[in-house]
């Protein structure tokens, strides 16, 4: 089929070539010498039209059409078909990936399983952060993860559930305004200055309560 294409593209040129020359005065006198120039334009004509209906067949099907999806074998159709109705095919693969399973991960320095305990209490402080700050779950996972890194480069270890179960603690009220941000910042200070995460968090509790948060 490559070589009918090319051998079509091939004569698609010389028959342009020609059709135009025609319309030439210098070329088209010594083209007519022996074939009139109506008889000419006719025979080049449908010779176009021949050349279009090549192309067309010799073109290959474009990716994706009813033609290259029916070439399928029948067994791999039915694979396909059991494997949709299954629940087990690709389009049901469930994503460990999700923000609660990437801090479960992160604080255990490695691989757990999805139904890991961690993964659920990373849910669900993620669940009641929200509640009272105003950065997303996502959001909010990051910023914890970043404090986490910044106090480890501080040589602080600290885990981040202790870090967001202390953070879930500050206000006593849920408004969704809270700045997340913020607060963890100070709660870094604290840490920086040698007090311990009950420390840290104990003070924050007692400037939020001092402010009337």
């Amino acid at each position: 089929m490559e070589i009918l294409g090319s051998l079509a593209a091939f004569a698609w040129l010389v028959v342009t070539c020609a059709f135009v020359a025609s319309f030439v005065p210098r070329l088209r006198d010594r083209m007519t010498r022996r074939i009139a120039v109506k008889r000419l334009r006719l025979g080049l004509g449908g010779a176009f039209v021949v050349l279009l209906l090549v192309i067309a067949a010799t073109a290959p099907p474009e990716a994706g059409s009813p033609r290259k999806r029916s070439a399928a074998s029948p067994p791999e159709q039915a694979e396909s078909q059991a494997a949709a109705t299954s629940g087990h095919g690709p389009a049901h693969k469930g994503n460990p990936e999700s923000i609660e399973y990437e801090l479960a991960t992160i604080d255990a320095s490695g691989y757990v399983p999805d139904d890991d305990i961690r993964v659920a209490r990373f849910k669900s402080l993620l669940q009641q952060l929200s509640q009272t700050y105003s950065g997303t779950p996502q959001q909010i996972g990051d910023q914890t993860v970043k404090a986490h890194e910044m106090l480890k480069d501080r040589g602080v270890q600290e885990s981040l559930v202790n870090i967001m179960t202390g953070m879930n603690q500050i206000f006593t009220t849920a408004n969704h305004k809270q700045d997340y941000a913020g607060a963890l910042t100070i709660y870094i200070g604290l840490r920086n200055k040698g007090e311990s995460n009950s420390e840290a968090f104990r003070d924050l509790q007692d400037l939020v309560a001092h402010l009337g948060g």
